[in-house]
C-alpha cells in the first residue's frame, strides 16, 4: 500500500506550507502554474507565486510566496463558489480531486455560517485569491502525485498553537473560531503548543478533508521521499516546518491500541466468564484473565483488556459494572503489529453436515494468507449437529481452509 504521511504535530499546518511540502515531495510545479493562470483568467486578478529554498533552524525546506496585485474585498459564499466551479471546470484533474476541492470550500463556508449565523454572508478574511490558490493548488498537486487514487493518507494530531492573536474581530484565543469549527466538524485531533496561530483555516480544511486516519504515531513504512514546507514565522523553540512522507507500507500493519487493567479478588468464575463475553461484544480487541495473589494474600485475578483508541472509557465503565471494581488502570500501549484480517466463508462436508463455515484469515501486504483459524461459533454449531468433538470439527475446517488458501 502507498501512504502519504503528514506530520503537523510540531509546527501546525497552513495552505502555503502544505503546497510547498508537496512541491518538495516531487509534485510538478507546472500544476501550480496552471492554477495561477486559471485564477487570473477567471477572476481578472493579477497573481504570481515564487518558490524559494529556505532554512528553518538549519533545516532545508521549500517556501511558497504568493503575490496578489489587488485582492477581493470579502467575497460572498456564492461568489467564491462561482469562481471555484468555473476554475475546476477548466482544470485537467480527476473527479476525485474536484470533489476534494469542493469539500474543502464547503467546509469553510459551513464553518463561517455557523460563526456568523448567515448562510449568504461574506467569507471575511477567507474571501480571497489566497483561499482559491491554497485549495486548488493542493488539489492539483495531490492529483499529480496520484494521492486520490492510490494512497492512504495518515496524519498525526495537529498543533494549533496557543495564546491570543489580534484579528478583525478583536483579540481572540487560539484556535480561532473558524479553525475551531473545522476541528469540531471533522473531529480532527489537536493540541496546543508554542505561541501564536500555527494552524490556519485553509491548512486545517485541507488536512480534514484529505486524511483517512489520524494517529499519534506514524506507521512503520518504507520512506520513498520527504517534502518539507516552511511557514512564514520563526518559532523560538522549533523549526516552523511541515513534513510530508511518501511511503510504502511495511509487511505488517501497525495499529494504535490502549491497555485497560484491573485487579479483582471477590468474583466467581461465572462472573469473569460473562464479563469476558460482554467486553468482546463491546469492541475489546483482546481480554486476558491472569491469576494473581491479591491483598491479604487472597487469590485473585488481573483482568487485562486491549482497547481500540477512543473506546477506553466505555470499556472501563463496562469493566466496573460487570466486575464491581472501583477503578481501572489505563495506559497507552501505543502500537501493535498485526496482519490484515478477513473473514471468509468456505463450504465444508463433515460427517452428516454439508454447508458453510467461517474462517478468519491473516493476510500480508500482498494479500497472501499467512495464518488462518476457524470461527469457534460455527465449529460449535457443526459439532452439535454432527455429535463430533469440537476439536475434530475445528481440525476438519482448518484442513479444508488450508487446502483452499495455501
Amino acid at each position: 500500500m502507498k501512504l502519504l504521511l503528514i506530520d503537523p504535530s510540531v509546527a501546525g499546518i497552513s495552505g502555503d506550507m502544505f503546497i510547498a511540502a508537496l512541491l518538495d515531495l516531487g509534485a510538478p510545479s507546472e500544476a501550480l502554474e496552471e492554477v495561477v493562470k486559471l485564477i487570473e483568467s477567471e477572476t481578472g486578478k493579477k497573481v504570481g507565486f515564487e518558490l524559494r529554498d529556505v532554512n528553518r533552524k538549519n533545516i532545508r525546506c521549500k517556501q511558497v510566496v504568493l503575490s496578489i496585485e489587488e485582492d477581493f474585498e470579502g467575497l460572498s459564499y456564492d461568489d467564491i463558489r462561482y469562481y471555484m466551479e468555473k476554475i475546476l471546470g477548466k482544470c485537467r484533474i480527476s473527479r476525485e480531486a474536484k470533489g476534494f476541492a469542493g469539500r474543502c470550500l464547503e467546509t469553510l463556508i459551513e464553518g463561517e455560517a455557523r460563526i456568523h449565523g448567515d448562510q449568504h454572508a461574506h467569507l471575511h478574511e477567507l474571501g480571497s485569491v489566497d483561499t482559491l490558490f491554497d485549495i486548488l493548488g493542493a488539489a492539483l498537486l495531490l492529483d499529480a502525485l496520484g494521492v486520490f487514487k492510490d494512497f492512504k493518507v495518515i496524519s498525526t494530531p495537529v498543533n494549533v498553537g496557543s495564546g491570543v492573536v489580534r484579528t478583525s474581530h478583536g483579540e481572540l484565543s487560539v484556535p480561532l473560531p473558524l479553525a475551531a469549527e473545522i476541528l469540531r466538524a471533522k473531529a480532527v485531533p489537536f493540541f496546543k503548543r508554542h505561541k501564536g496561530e500555527l494552524a490556519t483555516p485553509t491548512g486545517l480544511v485541507i488536512l480534514a478533508c484529505l486524511v483517512d486516519e489520524f494517529s499519534e504515531e506514524l506507521p512503520v513504512a518504507k520512506i520513498l521521499s520527504i517534502g518539507r514546507g516552511a511557514g512564514t514565522a520563526q518559532l523560538s523553540s522549533a523549526p516552523n516546518v511541515l513534513q510530508l512522507y511518501l511511503c510504502e507500507s511495511s509487511a505488517l500493519e501497525k495499529e494504535q491500541i490502549s491497555l485497560l487493567e484491573t485487579s479483582v479478588d471477590d468474583v466467581s468464575g461465572e462472573v469473569l466468564g460473562n464479563a469476558v463475553g460482554e467486553l468482546f461484544k463491546a469492541g475489546a480487541l483482546d481480554v486476558q484473565i491472569i491469576p494473581t495473589v491479591a491483598k491479604k494474600n487472597r487469590p485473585g485475578y488481573v483482568v487485562q483488556v486491549i482497547s481500540p483508541l477512543g473506546e477506553e472509557e466505555a470499556l472501563a465503565q463496562l469493566m466496573m459494572r460487570e466486575l464491581g471494581t472501583l477503578g481501572v488502570r489505563y495506559s497507552r500501549v501505543s502500537m501493535r503489529f498485526a496482519l490484515r484480517r478477513e473473514v471468509r466463508k468456505i463450504r465444508v462436508r463433515i460427517s452428516n453436515y454439508e454447508g458453510y463455515a467461517r474462517v478468519k484469515l491473516g493476510l500480508d501486504e500482498k494479500g497472501k494468507v499467512v495464518t488462518l483459524k476457524p470461527e469457534y461459533e460455527d465449529a460449535r454449531r457443526i459439532a452439535e449437529q454432527t455429535s463430533l468433538p469440537i476439536r475434530e470439527v475445528l481440525s476438519r475446517i482448518a484442513c479444508e481452509a488450508r487446502a483452499r488458501f495455501f
